[in-house]
């Protein structure tokens, strides 16, 4: 077996050391772990290198703002990338999902989620830990939300069901018999029904009126 090559972007040392302690004696010190401590070192090694897997915490680094994570799944779209932050704004988590990011825990999670959650963003599976979800579900905002589901067809629900896998506009079209552009309209006809403006928010309305199961979507 090959050794996974890691990217640790985290400039507080202790963090450092827990964290390769922790995934040295899972893997059995078959790992290579490369620490990063600013951004332009970060983006230098996503350039130049080929990595498995880059740890994140966004908020140690001068990001100008969290949409510049954005930028790292164009620089390395292949890489895992597993966000391990502090912050627990619920604005700022949904921006980080707008990002695409689909792997988010906090530091204060136990080593079990954090390994589960390391071993989702490996594998390209979604991962969030119980923490994240309860302050995403918790937000105001979503309260707005007052569209029962009895007002999506059969055919819409099942859609929202396969976003929520990750699927993409055109694997579902694959899946159904569809063509991509009928996708495109429930989609659209989705979002209208819900008043809803992003696929972040679709999750958050399915999980809470029962659509998806949360733990279809974090485990």
């Amino acid at each position: 077996m090959e050794k996974l090559n890691i990217i640790l972007a985290d400039n507080q040392a202790l963090t450092r050391i827990g964290t390769i302690t922790l995934l040295s004696n899972y893997f059995n010190g078959n790992i290579v772990v490369e620490e990063v401590k600013a951004k332009k070192e970060l983006f230098e090694k996503l350039h130049d290198h080929h990595h498995d897997i880059l740890i994140l915490d966004f908020e140690l680094f001068d990001f100008a703002d969290i949409a510049e994570i954005a930028e790292i799944k164009k620089m390395a779209p292949g890489i895992g990338l597993l966000i391990v932050t502090d912050n627990q704004s619920p604005d700022d988590l949904y921006k980080i999902l707008d990002c695409g990011i689909t792997n988010l825990i906090f530091k204060s999670c136990e080593e079990h989620e954090f390994m589960e959650a390391f071993n989702a963003a490996l594998a390209g599976r979604k991962y969030f830990c119980g923490e994240v979800l309860d302050l995403l579900l918790e937000r105001k905002s979503v309260s707005r939300f007052i569209t029962e589901p009895s007002r999506l067809t059969t055919a819409e629900i099942e859609i929202v069901r396969q976003i929520s896998q990750g699927l993409t506009t055109k694997e579902i079209a694959l899946q159904k018999h569809l063509s991509f552009h009928t996708i495109i309209t429930h989609r659209k006809n989705i979002f209208r029904k819900l008043n809803i403006s992003n696929t972040s928010e679709l999750l958050m309305y399915a999980m809470r009126i029962g659509i998806i199961d949360s733990t279809e979507y974090y485990i």
